[in-house]
């Protein structure tokens, strides 16, 4: 995740923007708009689904600033917005429930837990593919821990999960990944 510097930067921008200062809103939104992008796309697998929902995460999140709270760990926060929006888009559409039905058996498959697919893994298109097969619940998991970089305890709060069940999915994930990956032809050894 971003550094403790990188943190205070964004307070400082959300401090600025409650004070009347537009162009702060559009700095803050400029740093986290790619990612934003990039987590609602790995969830839901479309792009121009994935646009409408990042826009409707900045008019949540533009609202959510100028409420007097603060914000103290923004980018657990606006990922949390992010989420909400994703799932429910997948609700909307129907599209939860269908996604979380089409899994393979990972209990016929051979556990092989000193071998993490998702850090090795060197080909970003096979792991997406990978990613679109598994349930929405261990994907988000799996994409804010690896692909945002958040820890443990902020995908807690973003999922709003204790953090041993973010433990658990990311472990389940790991699984599926392992079996999709090798189904796929995916062999690295270590």
């Amino acid at each position: 995740m971003s550094s403790r510097a990188e943190r205070l930067r964004d307070e400082i921008l959300i401090l600025e923007h409650r004070s009347g200062d537009k162009k702060a809103l559009e700095r803050l939104v400029s740093r986290w708009q790619p990612r934003v992008y990039r987590y609602i796309l790995a969830m839901l697998q479309e792009e121009n689904a994935a646009w409408d929902v990042s826009q409707d995460v900045w008019m949540a999140a533009v609202t959510g600033l100028d409420k007097a709270r603060p914000i103290e760990n923004f980018p657990a926060w606006i990922c949390r917005v992010a989420h909400n929006k994703a799932i429910s888009h997948l609700r909307k559409k129907g599209q939860l429930n269908q996604r979380e039905a089409t899994l393979p058996d990972i209990d016929k498959q051979p556990d092989n837990a000193d071998r993490d697919p998702v850090c090795k893994a060197e080909d970003a298109g096979l792991v997406h593919e990978c990613l679109r097969c598994i349930p929405v619940t261990q994907r988000s998991t799996l994409i804010l821990f690896y692909i945002e970089d958040l820890s443990l305890e902020e995908i807690s709060q973003v999922l709003d999960i204790p953090r041993g069940t973010v433990q658990s999915r990311l472990h389940s994930g790991r699984q599926k990944m392992k079996i999709l990956l090798s189904e796929k032809g995916y062999c690295h050894e270590p």
